[in-house]
């Protein structure tokens, strides 16, 4: 009896291949106040090139994904992760605005071949799998786990062996982008959409109420991740942090992310799907008010407590991703690519859209005021979630 299956290969692969690639979109977090230094820009003005990165990145992620709808081999993951790996460490090493622009789009552009395309794969190989949600929890959450590292890595190799150590890590992206070419299978069957038009498959998706739905807090959820991610080493360096504290707390935070999602199915169970959404998101505000009351505070224990609700709003923030996200592809089941490309891509960029306006406010009013105008609007999503109640389980 085979044990390592067709389906358990490729879901092997695709996790590592996925926490490779999420490792590399967080790597140079803790590092803008470096890059903005050495550049000489404002907090202001790196937050937009970062939105303007997600952005571009992001609305091609549903095309990518339209794609590999129609294909069977696996060039977007295999060519994603080789574009990741290489331009995003180089991006520390440029001394001009536009060029490290540039590193910082093609890096994310090889994130938006990725994820469309192995999240299809993933519902592809656990099509009869009656726990399609768990298998997803696991595949999402080693991204996230992933993306959890990549700032503690980053911090650590810089501050310890120098900028130029930020570039070994190109060879974990290789190697797995190796390893899913000669060890995942391809689509297990021909694709049913190669003739469809994808804008006529965008105009189905937005009629479909569940969707749009969808789309909606997957936006709301992503505006919060990029803009607590983003800001968080400058108010942390503000209070004292050193930058390898910064570097992990950034990393608890994520990690705390990454293991809810992994482990939101089993929640999922009691509280329904409707009901892990709404508490994931009304969840964030009572973390994140604490954690801005007792950061400051000339204690110890305290300021220990508050960090420890920072990585609590980071469990809140991930909770409800996998679950979205199966719902949008049992809600658009023929184009899995897609819906998971607007679920993952477009949504993520339509998030980053705020994180230009959020600059501003943070630059002129307090990083601070950027948290609890978060945390507030989450709230009510929660509780628009709970009374619109669209979620199946």
């Amino acid at each position: 009896m085979k044990i390592f299956t067709k389906e358990l290969r490729a879901l092997f692969g695709l996790s590592l291949g996925h926490f490779n690639i999420d490792l590399y979109a967080a790597l140079l977090t803790p590092l803008y106040p470096l890059i903005t230094t050495k550049l000489g820009i404002s907090l202001a003005y790196v937050s937009s090139v970062i939105a303007l990165g997600h952005l571009v990145s992001s609305m091609l992620q549903p095309v990518f994904g339209f794609i590999s709808d129609k294909l069977r081999h696996r060039f977007f993951m295999v060519w994603g992760l080789v574009l990741s790996s290489i331009f995003i460490p180089l991006t520390i090493k440029t001394n001009t605005v536009r060029v490290f622009m540039a590193f910082l789009m093609l890096g994310m552009i090889g994130n938006a071949f990725f994820h469309p395309q192995v999240s299809a794969l993933i519902k592809d190989f656990n099509k009869n799998n009656p726990d399609l949600s768990r298998v997803m929890g696991i595949f999402l959450g080693l991204g996230t786990i992933g993306y959890a590292i990549g700032p503690y890595l980053a911090t650590f190799l810089v501050d310890n062996y120098g900028q130029n150590s930020l570039l070994y890590l190109a060879f974990l992206g290789l190697f797995s982008a190796l390893f899913l070419y000669f060890f995942v299978p391809k689509k297990s069957e021909e694709s049913p959409v190669a003739k469809e038009n994808f804008f006529e498959i965008m105009k189905e998706i937005l009629k479909d109420k569940t969707s749009v739905f969808l789309t909606f807090i997957s936006t709301i959820k992503s505006a919060v991740s990029i803009s607590f991610g983003t800001f968080v080493p400058f108010l942390l360096k503000e209070s004292g942090f050193s930058l390898k504290a910064i570097g992990l707390i950034v990393t608890l935070f994520f990690i705390a992310g990454g293991s809810a999602t992994i482990i939101s199915s089993k929640i999922e169970k009691y509280f329904k799907a409707n009901g892990t959404v709404v508490l994931s998101f009304i969840g964030i505000l009572p973390s994140i008010l604490l954690f801005l009351y007792l950061i400051n505070k000339n204690n110890f224990y305290l300021r220990g407590l508050a960090i420890i609700c920072f990585i609590l709003s980071g469990f809140f923030i991930m909770l409800s991703v996998g679950i979205i996200l199966v719902q949008a592809q049992k809600a658009i089941p023929k184009y899995t690519g897609v819906i998971s490309g607007v679920m993952q891509g477009f949504s993520w960029g339509l998030g980053a859209l705020f994180l230009s306006p959020l600059g501003m406010v943070a630059q002129n009013f307090g990083i601070e005021k950027v948290y609890i105008l978060m945390g507030i609007v989450t709230f009510f999503v929660g509780i628009y979630a709970y009374k619109l109640n669209l979620l199946k389980d």
